[in-house]
């Protein structure tokens, strides 16, 4: 029962946020189009953003169904290694982020302008973790199926 409990709070606080992020990319929208703003960053952002907003609904209606029937459903589709490795972007990103802003610090002490070669170094982290996860998921899946 303690299961069902948690896995419907945590079902809960993943729908919600799913839409949390639903809407910093509707306003991350508004910036397509505002003059003197590039294409590809906003479009990249929205990307990302609504990859994790799919990502936390999907897991987050997982937890709920499971928290309403107690049976936990087993599924072989690619869809789950695709969210799962989408999903593990944003750990990446969050986990990389601050070591790489304290080296960027030490190696250059007095131009704040390099931070944001850190949240480039740590976004190139979350793609490559987000690459690699859902090519092992897939793999994993693949070779299930194969045993």
């Amino acid at each position: 029962m303690i299961k069902r409990i948690i896995a419907g709070i945590l079902g809960t606080l993943g729908a919600f946020g799913s839409l949390l992020a639903v809407g910093y990319a509707f306003e991350l929208s508004k910036d397509f189009g505002t003059p003197g703003v590039s294409f590809w960053p906003p479009a990249i952002g929205e990307i990302l953003i609504c990859a994790m907003a799919l990502t936390g609904m999907w897991i987050g209606l997982r937890f709920l169904r499971f928290a309403a029937s107690g049976v936990s459903q087993q599924s072989d589709n690619w869809v789950k290694p695709l969210l799962l490795g989408m999903g593990s972007f944003f750990p990446a990103f969050v986990f990389s982020f601050p070591i790489n802003v304290l080296w960027i610090m030490q190696t250059w002490p007095r131009d704040n302008g390099k931070l944001d070669l850190a949240f480039e170094i740590s976004a190139c982290v979350g793609i490559a973790t987000s690459v690699i996860c859902t090519m092992v998921l897939s793999r994993k899946r693949v070779l299930g199926h194969t045993s």
